[in-house]
């Protein structure tokens, strides 16, 4: 993805993520969690890819679909598991406020985080390869017409 669309989605994710902590909406409007779990390991991705190509390039972790897919998805586990654990913490430090952190919601939380890495590693693999000019399944080859 070119980098206004990372600067766009990174604006999105702090737009949604921000909405919901100010107003609270997390849990009361239909799918803006799950929505905001999603997208937030999407974007993580993005700059993941992002950060690769601007530091040289020549990258080790989208190199094949399978490749990237897998590092997606460990990006999606890892930010989701800790983002939960933060919410645990929050949950501790602010009684008053209403984190839903029940086993349950913490597990689909985590899946969809996982979900949102896995899309994110695609795309950002499909983007990557157009950019290096290299074969889908083999980032050793240039890209064949």
């Amino acid at each position: 993805m070119p980098r206004r669309w990372v600067v766009y989605l990174i604006l999105f994710c702090i737009v949604l993520n921000g909405a919901g902590f100010i107003w609270d909406i997390f849990e009361p409007v239909p799918l803006y969690d799950e929505i905001a779990h999603v997208v937030t390991p999407f974007t993580l991705v993005a700059i993941t890819a992002e950060i690769v190509y601007r530091f040289g390039g020549d990258d080790e972790f989208f190199d094949t679909p399978r490749h990237a897919v897998i590092t997606g998805v460990v990006i999606g586990f890892v930010g989701a598991t800790a983002w939960e654990g933060v919410e645990i913490v929050l949950d501790l430090l602010f009684p008053e406020a209403s984190i839903d952190h029940a086993i349950p919601d913490t597990i689909f939380d985590i899946v969809l985080g996982v979900v949102g890495g896995a899309a994110g590693a695609y795309v950002a693999d499909h983007y990557l390869d157009r950019l290096f000019n290299r074969s889908r399944y083999s980032s050793r080859r240039q890209r064949v017409r």
